[in-house]
């Protein structure tokens, strides 16, 4: 009974992230501007991440996905 259990959760898992693959749409990669101070904005909130603490990183996120 439980190789039986195991075999299910197994497919299960490993056809879950195929399933979610298919109905993820990718989003459209930013358009550079012509604008060097837009560009300079762009890429200083972009990398703004890299310099916050580990445990801050999913607030951060969260915060930016909510907008």
């Amino acid at each position: 009974m439980k190789k039986v259990f195991f075999a299910v959760v197994i497919a299960a898992v490993a056809v879950s992230p195929a399933l979610a693959a298919k109905k993820k749409k990718a989003a459209p990669a930013p358009v550079a501007s012509a604008n060097s101070n837009e560009n300079s904005l762009r890429f200083a909130r972009d990398a703004f991440p890299i310099f916050l603490p580990s445990w801050s990183i999913p607030v951060y996120l969260a915060a930016k996905n909510a907008q």
